[in-house]
């Protein structure tokens, strides 16, 4: 079982000890991600501090030496950045764990956040962009927040775009931290063969002296999706990218568990409904499927498929045609039953390591302010009905909510509006 502690200052701690592994991991979360950002000034700044903050602190004033601590054990260092949190990880041989809380404890509390390093970060940053939009595969999906969220700052690509980022000053940068990097808005999660009690033991006196508390929220999401159905990125690449989308259940939301199922059977592996129809039998798409991702306040799903210039239009008349027949009539028990199982399966291989064991227990956490176990989670699945998994479908898959990103050498949007409202 997990184990969850909250110091005086507002610091949450949780863990999961796994006595059968040699390795811990240590993870960081910050409230702190793009949907938080003033979008004029501070678009980008979470990503950029994700960055900068492995560019050295008081103790550590160089990048390096922060690195080959880690590297000196055989550790292994990264983070993350998304809408709604960040996520600073070390994870090290058991013998070590002390040292992954040194390091991140002093990074997330005392960074330089050095002019000459926030210049040269800045180019790397603007490089990411570059690498970013030369993988229409991945850069596709940078249009579906405009098309779900257009009044909101939940429609952030997080990364930020050249502009701002180019001329983001440090004392932007520096008032962001100050305001997001509060102890109220971090959660520590450990997991690996180490106890709770030596957890909150080291971040007693590594984190208690510090006081400081954020106060700034992220705005709800208001409006509806924009009017516009689909986004166009005209450009001569090898193969059309499109992603067809929607508003999908909160996070928690009573339907959120029937949705997953949902997207399961349509578009998990190479069994379901999306593959084999559109890819299997019809031949439009080399790759198809579907996710669902939620938010506090509003959720999203996205049906990614990478097609043949000349049979785009099939494609999403395909797509679609799919998405009715789910809201046609219920799903027979036997389909049920085997994305269910796909599920749960899902879960119970994704926490067999340690790391995403305190990524997932962090994250619920620090976004949920509770943990779900991993046998709730199954219940949950288990409890999904033909009834629940139709009324999802009819919820969130109406043809006239749904939205198309696409890339590709097109510049008639005029045509895939219209394809689009069929």
């Amino acid at each position: 079982m997990h184990e969850i502690t909250e110091l005086p200052n507002g610091l949450k701690i949780v863990t999961k000890t796994m006595s059968d592994t040699e390795s811990v991991t240590v993870n960081f979360f910050v409230g702190a991600g793009g949907r938080y950002e003033d979008m004029e000034k501070e678009y980008g700044a979470s990503h950029f501090l994700e960055h900068l903050l492995f560019k050295g602190t008081h103790k550590r004033p160089k990048a390096q030496i922060i690195s080959e601590e880690v590297d000196s054990v055989g550790g292994y260092m990264n983070a993350y950045t998304s809408e709604d949190h960040t996520s600073y990880y070390i994870k090290l041989p058991k013998n070590y764990f002390g040292l992954a809380f040194n390091i991140l404890s002093d990074i997330i509390s005392d960074p330089l956040l050095e002019q000459d390093e926030i210049d040269r970060e800045r180019k790397v940053i603007l490089e990411e962009i570059k690498v970013f939009k030369d993988d229409p595969a991945r850069y596709v999906y940078d249009f579906v927040g405009d098309l779900l969220w257009p009044e909101s700052t939940l429609r952030t690509n997080v990364i930020g775009n050249e502009h701002i980022i180019g001329s983001m000053q440090r004392d932007t940068i520096k008032n962001y931290f100050e305001q997001m990097y509060g102890m109220n808005n971090i959660v520590i999660s450990v997991a690996g063969n180490v106890t709770h009690r030596q957890v909150v033991d080291l971040t007693k006196g590594l984190m208690l002296k510090f006081r400081h508390k954020s106060t700034r929220m992220f705005a709800p999401v208001k409006g509806g999706l924009s009017k516009h159905r689909v986004h166009i990125n005209n450009e001569d690449s090898n193969q059309a990218h499109l992603v067809v989308c929607g508003r999908a259940p909160y996070l928690n939301a009573p339907d959120e568990m029937p949705m997953k199922v949902l997207s399961t059977l349509l578009g998990s592996g190479m069994s379901s409904r999306l593959f084999l129809n559109v890819r299997e039998q019809k031949g439009l798409a080399y790759s198809i499927y579907m996710s669902v991702t939620g938010f506090s306040d509003s959720g999203k799903f996205e049906i990614y498929a990478g097609v043949n210039h000349e049979k785009i239009s099939q494609a999403i008349r395909a797509i679609r045609d799919e998405l009715k027949k789910v809201q046609i009539t219920e799903i027979d028990e036997k389909e049920l039953a085997k994305a269910k199982e796909q599920l749960r399966g899902r879960y119970i291989m994704g926490l067999e390591g340690n790391a995403a064991m305190a990524d997932l227990l962090g994250s619920q956490l620090l976004l949920n302010g509770k943990i779900q176990s991993l046998a709730e989670t199954l219940a949950e699945i288990d409890a999904v009905t033909p009834s629940s998994v139709l009324a999802a479908a009819h919820r969130y898959l109406q043809m006239e909510d749904l939205r198309l990103s696409l890339i590709g050498p097109y510049d008639d949007s005029e045509k895939f509006e219209k394809l689009m409202e069929e």
